[in-house]
């Protein structure tokens, strides 16, 4: 995909798989100079950082409750989030649609049409993960932080968050990769002035005579990958550093 970016498309379609050829940067000056391709990444990061910072402080705060809270009807409650996970999430799209349309809620068109359900789906996962992380906390260091002085607010913030960070990071990565992918919903929810990535590479996918614009695809997707990379690499520190900081328990 990186080599074939910065191929000609006639090249990239006669030589494919030719490691020497002439570099060229016109896709890419194609792409920046789209400015549906600039408006859909704005739009994507938004829906994407939005939407996992939603579900991950939620799920969060649930999970820890679930985890080291005693309450009629947790079990009950905890089973009715799981029961999230054995619903195919593309059966709803034809409620959804009718539920963000104008007779509805009136959000249809809008990116905050495919925020709510982008959490709601993200919940039930991240909520079992985190709750398996939180359980791993030794109680006794929560009572101690009460002992001294702190709140529930506190123990949940200062004890428990530092020490489930691996889980964090791995519910934050996988929420954040499938949220910034998502193209089903994001095509039945959105409207042309609102697209999100990967309706924008549909849009160059297309604009090829009789096929697919090869070489123009590749530098659409090689540049909405950085993002992922970059969140890879920095979530790797805080996996490490998570881990050193649960490392002892005492």
């Amino acid at each position: 995909m990186a080599l074939t970016a910065f191929r000609s498309e006639q090249d990239a379609r006669r030589h494919p798989f030719a490691v020497l050829f002439v570099p060229t940067l016109d896709n890419y000056r194609a792409v920046f100079s789209s400015g549906l391709f600039g408006q859909a990444y704005l739009n994507s990061a938004f829906v994407a950082l939005t939407g996992v910072a939603v579900a991950v402080s939620f799920a969060a705060l649930a999970a820890f409750a679930f985890a080291h809270c005693r309450f009629r009807g947790q079990r009950a409650l905890f089973v009715l989030f799981l029961l999230g996970m054995m619903i195919p999430i593309h059966v709803t799209l034809v409620p959804l649609n009718q539920l963000m349309g104008p007779h509805a809620l009136g959000l249809k068109g809008t990116l905050w049409a495919v925020i709510g359900p982008y959490v709601g789906f993200a919940l039930p996962i991240s909520i079992l993960i985190l709750r398996g992380a939180f359980e791993g906390v030794p109680r006794e260091l929560l009572e101690a932080a009460r002992m001294d002085g702190c709140t529930a607010w506190g123990v949940f913030r200062l004890v428990g968050l530092p020490l489930v960070r691996p889980a964090l990071a791995t519910v934050v990565i996988f929420n954040l990769l499938t949220m910034w992918n998502e193209f089903a919903f994001a095509l039945t929810l959105l409207g042309p002035k609102s697209p999100t990535l990967p309706l924008a590479i549909t849009e160059f996918q297309s604009r090829g005579e009789n096929a697919t614009d090869l070489a123009l695809t590749c530098a659409a997707l090689a540049v909405s990958v950085v993002p992922l990379l970059l969140v890879y690499f920095l979530a790797q520190k805080h996996i490490i550093r998570g881990l050193t900081a649960g490392a002892v328990k005492q």
